[in-house]
Parts: C-alpha cells; structure tokens; sequence
C-alpha cells in the first residue's frame, strides 16, 4: 500500500521533535523526496531530507513552503498539558497549533497539496477515562492544549472539505519509544536516581503507543482513501497501570523493585501541600493534586476503527520497548 508515496514530494513539520525524524526516515525508505520544515535555517534535519524554512507562527514566512509538495505530515506543535496554564501557555497554544496549522493549510491549498495528516492528542477528549474511550466521545477537554488540539482537527476537516483536500486527524495516545521526552523521561530519572515513590498498584489503563505505531499510521492515513475526512485514535491495543510502567522501568535500570508503595491517602496529602506552595508561589510545583491524579487515574482509549477501516496492526509494546528507552537515556546522561 505504501508503494504510492513513491516519487512524491513529502513535508514533514516537526522534524526536530520525537516523531518527525521516525516519519522522515519511513519516508525516505520509501523512495519519498521528504523536505521538513524549520523555524530557521541553522535547524538541522534528518539525512536526505531537504529544509524548508517557515514558521507556523509568521503565515508570510509559509509561503511558497507547500510549492511542488503532495503530501504533508504535520507534527509539529506546542505541547502543554497541565490542567493549569499560563496566558503566555494558551496564547502559544492557540498561536502555534490552532492559527499555524490554520495557515498551513491555507498555503496547502493554494499549492494544490492532495493529502494532509495531522498529528493530534488524545488530549482533546476530557474526563475521567474509567472506561474505554472511541471516537465518538465528545466530552469537552480540560486544558488549553486539548482545546487547542480540537479546534485544529475541525480546521483540517473544514479545510479538506473546501479544498478538496484528503486529510485525516490522528489522535495519539502517550507516545513512547527510544529518544522519548517529556513525562516517561522524567519517570525514568526520578525512578534511577531514587526520586519516584513507589506507587500503589490501583488497576488504572493508561493508553500509549510506540513512536513507529505511529508511524505506520499515518502512513496508512496518507495512502488509504478510507481514511480522507476521518478522525482516527491511535494506540498500541494494550493497556498498563502506573505500577506496571514503574515496575518496568525498574527493572530496564537494573534496579530491585520496591516490594512496598506509599499509600493513595499519604500521595495526596503531599498534593495537597504541593499545591498549596504553588498558591503561594504562583509556580507549578512538581508534584501536586494534578500530578497525583494523573498518576493514578485511567486514560484508555480504543483504536478499534483504524484498525478495522484501515488496516492498523501495532507491533510494539511498552515492555519490548522500555529497554531501548532506558539505554537511550542513559546515552543522554553518560
């Protein structure tokens, strides 16, 4: 199926980040002539892709960047998921992922793009994940990232509509896989250096997805007319608790798992003195009443329909995979 993107011109917009540089390498080993774009020229890029400089932030700087292209893979974006957020957070938000993946697609169109796949979050569905989440949920999200993320994929919808355009939205579940950053990276420190509290197994679901899932996907997005004006949740079909992602990390660091954990009562209590300090502060601390829930409660999601319509089939798991993140940041920190 891959075979169409063969000989066509790709653009890929975050290949700085985690999953850009995964999407570029697929691409080129598909025969794709791939350029990314960067916010400036002294950015680099993955070998054998051209650069293309623009940034989302500055729509004159976007055009021409969409001239001869017939595909893009928009990855990039600001992230920023606490419940709580800065005026300078959700200005960005609305700045970088609602008003530049609107600009995008404005010179997309004017360029005569055929296909446009944007890389969303499951972010954009709010509420407690007690049970299993598909498509068809419409519960508001709960922070400026989610809602910024939402009010991009009707943009892409919208535009695909009065462009004439194929495009498809993927919301991916926490990504994971070697070079990984964000929440799982500051897992693995805190849990090597001692600073992670042994968590009480409580049986939540939390969703997630190997970076070459995602991948697959969005080529699978790209090339199968199935998947023009679809909204898609991206995961790798498993679920695991806090415990168990802890527990892994554990042993890819070579380290005794703690046979005791700190009660749910005594992990809230700290919270709620985190989030008094943030009170008087006025600064995140690191571990409040946000934090905790996010800890111990479920996101669970389903990738039933992009398995069924088009043909998704993940082939990575957290616990093949943890082992590889781990000898990657240890790499990072030697």
């Amino acid at each position: 199926m891959y075979e169409s993107l063969k000989g066509k011109s790709v653009l890929v917009t975050g290949a700085s980040g985690f999953i850009g540089p995964r999407l570029v390498q697929a691409l080129l080993q598909r025969d794709a002539e791939v350029s990314t774009l960067v916010r400036n020229s002294s950015q680099g890029v993955s070998p054998g892709a051209d650069k293309i400089v623009g940034d989302l932030c500055d729509p004159d700087s976007l055009s021409g960047v969409c001239k001869h292209v017939d595909v893009i893979f928009h990855a990039a974006g600001y992230a920023h998921t606490w419940a709580e957020s800065s005026q300078e957070d959700d200005r960005l938000q609305w700045s970088v992922n609602v008003n530049g993946t609107q600009a995008l697609l404005e010179e997309a169109g004017r360029a005569g793009v055929s296909e446009f796949i944007f890389l969303s979050s499951v972010k954009v569905i709010g509420g407690d994940n007690e049970i299993c989440i598909n498509e068809q949920c419409n519960i508001p999200p709960e922070t400026s990232y989610g809602r910024a993320k939402l009010e991009s994929e009707r943009g892409v919808l919208e535009a695909g509509h009065r462009l004439g355009m194929h495009v498809c939205n993927l919301r991916l579940a926490l990504v994971y896989g070697p070079g990984v950053k964000g929440n799982l990276w500051r897992m693995i420190e805190a849990v090597r250096h001692g600073r992670f509290p042994p968590l009480p197994e409580t049986g939540n679901k939390r969703s997630m997805v190997h970076v070459d899932d995602v991948v697959q996907a969005a080529l699978l997005a790209a090339t199968s007319t199935r998947a023009n004006g679809q909204t898609y949740i991206v995961t790798d079909d498993q679920t695991y608790s806090t415990r168990y992602i802890q527990e892994s990390i554990y042993r890819a660091l070579g380290k005794r798992v703690p046979s005791w954990s700190v009660p749910i009562f005594v992990l809230r209590a700290i919270a709620k003195i985190g989030d008094l300090v943030s009170l008087i502060t006025r600064r995140r601390f690191v571990f409040d009443s946000d934090a905790v829930e996010k800890l111990l409660g479920s996101a669970w999601y389903s990738a039933e329909k992009i398995k069924r319509e088009l043909g998704y089939r993940p082939k990575r798991a957290f616990d093949d995979a943890v082992e590889e993140m781990v000898s990657h940041y240890k790499g990072q920190r030697a």
